[in-house]
């Protein structure tokens, strides 16, 4: 009794898994059909009746070309008045009958590549609006670009096939009814005898396909390492040190590791899938052969059979099998398409870490006292020690500091708090009092201007370049021209072969490269554009010349007035123009105060400052 109990607890655990399964993806089509209404309802709802319109047409072919032949016994038996009226009648029947089926095809064709091109756009743009709507939390995570590889690697086909699915399967469903319809005038068990015979096939179907699907979801790491790859040899950025260091013959080696293993995979499911597939149609073939010999016999054996009735069951049986076949595949599909949609499912479940309070409190028009870090520590995700540990201190409005140390001192991290793009694990920052948590993200980012020290380099226009630090200005030349001017980048622009107009970057036609240096211009003219009350600026001259360093922190006040800024560098000399100093170490804060103040206390600034200056001695 107790091995029974166990048993039915089993089977009773089973059970449900496969219902749950099922109700999940069920669910996934459900999101399909959503996403087909959303991307052109009105080609969806013509696709639909079009279907259901030409599924039966098959069958009425197969009749009228039974009469046809009907019509040449007749003929041929002497009964040529009644035998040429039933041929021109039903083969002109069948002319039209074959004309309406190709012209609703083409048209269902025309429909259904239409719908596949706007929900490939739709499900895109979900994609892309969600990556948007994400905090820097999960840029920095690596499971989140497994769930974003998967789920763009299903954006163009999976919610398109499980919509073709569904058409296909309404299209042979009612072509199937309509040759079951034939069949049962030949015998009530035949609809059933062939039914049974292909069930074999979708349990094989959807066997593989749940197999397939779980490979894939597992080896999604690899397939992004395999990507890394390809993406290294193929990339302007690194083209150089690949060369130089001899580094391309590794990575197409390293490239082809991954490759191989994806195609040993690949090969024995292949192999194995296809004997099972084998088996399966030859036991299917078998069964159909068995009745077409029943077929034959009651030809033989029924004088009211004549040959059009053989041929038309013959056809029907025939395309019967290859209907069967089509649906069935189109329900597996169905099913592993409805498997493969939980990448997008999963992608799209996830939530903004630094998100938008339900009540978010609005920041004032003008900042008045500052920002201040309260007890702030901080690390990333995945990270088992803090970045930064219990700093606390207040930057008054309009005020400008600077925030120093040495390389890894957590310099940069503090600049990705202050921007709000992540948030602390413990204590507060506050601007006016207000703690960031409680503002709209977009609200603070609309207040401050920020250039990272890995500033981006947008392949585009270098007007469109500068013009992305505040879009409003995007076409507005006298403010684009007064912020490179500030940057000192407005004569190598005006050099260019197509001035502010001049694709920069190599990897589009007519486009032209920078020096590093030359983009850090372009990135500072970027901050300088943006009306923000807020300037952060780290490490904002690393890749200039000493030269062009000086001219612009000679007009630093002129840049900077009226703006609360920080400026983030270890290079010490660029900070002494600065209202107040604070210095980082290790991630705490260990002393602030004027450069001159600092000095005179002899701590750490004092130490590092005259060890820099000694190399200029």
């Amino acid at each position: 009794m107790v091995v029974n109990l166990l048993a039915d607890k089993k089977v009773g655990r089973l059970v449900h898994r496969h219902l749950r399964t099922m109700f999940a993806v069920l669910n996934k089509w459900l999101f399909a059909f959503k996403l087909v209404w959303q991307a052109n309802p009105l080609a969806a709802i013509i696709t639909s009746v079009l279907t259901v319109v030409v599924g039966p047409l098959s069958a009425i072919y197969l009749y009228c070309w039974k009469k046809v032949i009907d019509g040449v016994a007749l003929w041929l038996q002497g009964k040529a008045a009644d035998g040429r009226s039933m041929v021109v009648f039903f083969l002109g029947l069948t002319c039209i009958v074959l004309l309406v089926q190709f012209a609703l095809e083409r048209l269902i064709r025309v429909m259904e590549q239409m719908l596949r091109l706007r929900l490939t756009y739709c499900t895109q743009k979900q994609i892309l609006d969600h990556a948007a709507s994400l905090d820097m939390t999960f840029f920095e995570t690596p499971s989140f670009y497994d769930k974003l590889n998967r789920a763009q690697r299903e954006v163009g086909s999976r919610p398109y096939t499980i919509i073709s699915s569904f058409f296909n399967i309404a299209r042979q469903c009612f072509t199937l009814c309509s040759f079951m319809i034939i069949l049962f005038t030949l015998s009530p068990w035949a609809p059933c005898y062939l039914l049974l015979a292909t069930i074999p096939s979708l349990i094989v179907q959807i066997k593989f396909g749940q197999f397939w699907w779980s490979v894939l979801f597992r080896r999604t790491p690899e397939q992004r390492r395999m990507d890394y790859y390809q993406y290294l040899l193929t990339s302007p950025p690194e083209a150089k040190e690949i060369r130089i260091f001899g580094l391309a013959d590794y990575l197409i080696t390293q490239w082809q590791n991954v490759f191989q293993l994806f195609y040993d995979q690949e090969s024995r499911f292949n192999i194995r899938r296809n004997l099972t597939e084998f088996g399966v149609l030859s036991t299917q073939t078998i069964a159909v052969i068995a009745f077409y010999i029943f077929i034959i016999y009651k030809t033989i054996s029924t004088p009211a059979f004549g040959i059009g009735s053989l041929i038309m069951y013959t056809q029907t049986v025939e395309r019967s099998v290859n209907s069967l076949s089509a649906l069935l595949g189109a329900i597996g599909s169905l099913y592993e398409n409805g498997l493969y949609m939980n990448n997008l499912f999963d992608y799209l479940a996830l939530k903004p870490v630094v998100c938008v309070p339900q009540s978010p409190t609005v920041l004032p028009e003008i900042i008045r006292r500052g920002i201040s870090l309260e007890s702030v520590s901080f690390r990333y995700p995945g990270g088992d020690t803090d970045v930064l540990h219990d700093i606390s201190f207040e930057i008054r409005a309009g005020e400008k500091v600077a925030i120093v140390g040495e390389n890894g001192a957590g310099k940069t991290t503090l600049v990705k708090l202050l921007s709000r793009l992540y948030d602390p694990q413990k204590g507060r920052i506050t601007v006016d009092g207000i703690d960031l948590r409680q503002v709209d993200p977009s609200g603070w980012y609309q207040k401050i201007a920020v250039i990272f020290q890995d500033f981006a380099h947008y392949w585009v226009t270098a007007r469109e370049n500068i013009g992305f630090g505040q879009l409003d200005f995007i076409k507005d030349m006298e403010r684009i021209r007064h912020a490179a001017t500030f940057s000192g980048i407005t004569e190598c622009i005006e050099k260019l072969n197509n001035g502010w107009e001049t694709i920069l970057g190599k990897v589009f036609d007519e486009g032209q490269d920078l020096s590093i240096g030359e983009w850090q211009k372009i990135a500072l003219a970027r901050a300088f554009l943006r009306e923000a009350q807020i300037l952060v600026l780290d490490e904002p001259t690393a890749s200039l010349d000493p030269k062009i360093e000086y001219k612009i922190f000679a007009k630093f006040n002129e840049i900077t007035e009226g703006k609360t800024t920080i400026l983030i560098s270890h290079r010490f000399s660029t900070v002494r123009m600065v209202d107040r100093i604070f210095v980082i170490e290790r991630g705490r804060l260990i002393e602030y105060g004027t450069h001159d103040e600092l000095m005179a206390n002899g701590n750490r600034y004092a130490e590092l400052f005259n060890r820099q200056a000694s190399a200029y001695r």
